[in-house]
C-alpha cells in the first residue's frame, strides 16, 4: 500500500517513520526545501505535558477583548482576522466553559504524557541527539491567584503520573539558581520534574534520516495545489510538478491543512495562531537557565538549547499574515531582560535570529488525528502550541489506526467526529 503525506513538519515526518517501519510505501510532499522549516523550525523547544491546558480557558473572551490592538499583550486579536474566525471563534469560546475546558485538558494531557513515553522509546531506539534536556520545567508567577489556579489545574493531571511541586523563595533557587536576580519579584513557582526540552528542528531532521533509511521518499520543493476526488475518494494530488497518486493520503500540513481539506468537502476546524521567537547566542555566558522557564505573566518561555537561548511565546490571531511584527518581537527581548537583566541588556540584536510561525489551533485545544469523511483521507493536525510535545504520540496513534492496531488512547476522542 502506498501512502502520501502532505507536510514535512515534525508531525508529518514522525508519522512517515512509524508507517514505513510497518512496511508501507510512504512518500512525503513538502513545499519548502527541507523538513521542519515552518512551525517546527524555531518553536519554544519545550516538551511539556504540564502545559496541556488549552489556551481557551474560562475568561478568554474578556482577555481577548481587553487586549484588542495591544501589541504588548500575551494574546492579541487582530481585527482583520475576525472574518476568518466566524464560526470557529464561537466554538473556541464555547469550549472555554469550565466543563469543556477540564474535559479538553484531560484529553490533551493524556496524549501529551503518552507522547513523551513514545518519544523516549524513539530516542533509545535510534540514539537521537537533538540538544535534549531532561531537567524538567519551571513555571514562575508574580500573581499568587494565578499560581493557585494553575496548581489546581496541575492537581487534576496527577492521574497521568504528572508530578509537580509548588515552591517559594530559596526553594526556587535550589531548582533554578539563575533566577536569583529576580527572586524577590516572584511570589512562587511550580516545578514539573518530568518535562523535557529539545530542538524540534534537529529532532525532525534526525527522524527524517531514520525515515529515509526505512524507505520513505521525501519530495521537497513540491507545492500541493489541490486534492482531486473521484468516486467519493481522493484520486490524486495536483502539485506544481504534476499529479501524485497513492492509496491513502494524510494531511499533516499544520495550519494549511484546512484549505486543502475544504476542496474535497472536509471541514477541519483549525486556524493559525501566530507565535514568535528569538534565538539568542550565549557566547559563553554560563549563568542562564538549566531548564525551560515559563513566565505566566508574559505567556512566554525561555529555553536553553545548545549554544542559544530560545525565547518564544505570545499568541496572535492574525489569519495567515506571516509578517514579523517588531513590536511583538520586542516583547520577547523585554522578557529576556526582565528575567536576566545583565545578559538581556548586553544582547546584540544583529546576531539574534528572529522568527514567527503559525500554530495550528483547534477550537477545543485538542488535535485531530485519524480518518475523515473521505474514506482514504486522514488527518494529523491541530496541535496548537503542543506540536512538539504531542508529535510522537500522535504519529504512533495514527499509525495504529491505519494498521488496524488498537491505539493506547481512544481514537474517537481525537477524531473529527468527536462529541
Amino acid at each position: 500500500m502506498k501512502i502520501t503525506i502532505i507536510g514535512a513538519g515534525i508531525i508529518g515526518v514522525t508519522t512517515s517513520y512509524f508507517l514505513a517501519k510497518h512496511g508501507y510505501e510512504v512518500d512525503v510532499i513538502e513545499r519548502l526545501e527541507g523538513p521542519a522549516l515552518e512551525t517546527s523550525f524555531a518553536n519554544a523547544g519545550m516538551i511539556t505535558p504540564s502545559m496541556a491546558d488549552p489556551w481557551n480557558s474560562p475568561g478568554i473572551l474578556t482577555t481577548l477583548v481587553k487586549n484588542i490592538g495591544r501589541k504588548d499583550s500575551a494574546f492579541l486579536l487582530r481585527l482583520k482576522a475576525l472574518p476568518s474566525l466566524i464560526g470557529w471563534g464561537l466554538s473556541f469560546l464555547l469550549n472555554s466553559s469550565e466543563k469543556n475546558f477540564l474535559k479538553n485538558t484531560h484529553l490533551s494531557a493524556g496524549l501529551s504524557c503518552y507522547s513523551l513515553k513514545i518519544l523516549k522509546e524513539l530516542r533509545a531506539e535510534l540514539g537521537l541527539e537533538y540538544e535534549q534536556r531532561e531537567t524538567g520545567s519551571l513555571k514562575v508567577f508574580r500573581d499568587k491567584a494565578n499560581m493557585d489556579k494553575y496548581a489546581k489545574i496541575s492537581s487534576y493531571l496527577e492521574q497521568y503520573d504528572m508530578r509537580f511541586k509548588v515552591v517559594y523563595g530559596n526553594e526556587i533557587l535550589e531548582i533554578e539558581p539563575s533566577l536569583e536576580p529576580i527572586i524577590d519579584e516572584l511570589c512562587g513557582a511550580i516545578f514539573y520534574p518530568d518535562d523535557e526540552a529539545g530542538n524540534a528542528y534537529k529532532f525532525t531532521c534526525e527522524i527524517a534520516k531514520a525515515a529515509e533509511e526505512a524507505g520513505v521518499k521525501f519530495r521537497y520543493g513540491v507545492s500541493v495545489e489541490k486534492l482531486n476526488m473521484a468516486g467519493g475518494a481522493v484520486s490524486g494530488i495536483t502539485t506544481n510538478e504534476g499529479e501524485v497518486k497513492a492509496d491513502k493520503y494524510i494531511l499533516c500540513a499544520g495550519s494549511f491543512s484546512p484549505p486543502l481539506a475544504k476542496g474535497v468537502g472536509v471541514n477541519i476546524p483549525v486556524r493559525p495562531v501566530k507565535g514568535y521567537s528569538i534565538s539568542v547566542p550565549l557566547n559563553g555566558w554560563n549563568k542562564g537557565p538549566i531548564m525551560p522557564i515559563i513566565d505566566d505573566g508574559f505567556h512566554a518561555a525561555i529555553t536553553p538549547l545548545g549554544d542559544i537561548l530560545r525565547i518564544a511565546g505570545t499568541a496572535e490571531f492574525a489569519g495567515y499574515d506571516d509578517h514579523l511584527d517588531q513590536d511583538r518581537i520586542n516583547n520577547l527581548y523585554e522578557l529576556l531582560e526582565e528575567i536576566y537583566p545583565n545578559f538581556g541588556a548586553a544582547v546584540k540584536r544583529e546576531y539574534v535570529k528572529e522568527w514567527c510561525g503559525f500554530r495550528p489551533m483547534s477550537t477545543d485545544g485538542v488535535p485531530f488525528i485519524g480518518e475523515t469523511p473521505v474514506g482514504n483521507l486522514f488527518v494529523n493536525t491541530g496541535h496548537g502550541p503542543l506540536g512538539w510535545t504531542m508529535a510522537s504520540g500522535s504519529a504512533k496513534m495514527l499509525c495504529d489506526i491505519l494498521t488496524g492496531a488498537a491505539p493506547e488512547l481512544d481514537p474517537n476522542a481525537y477524531g473529527l467526529k468527536r462529541p
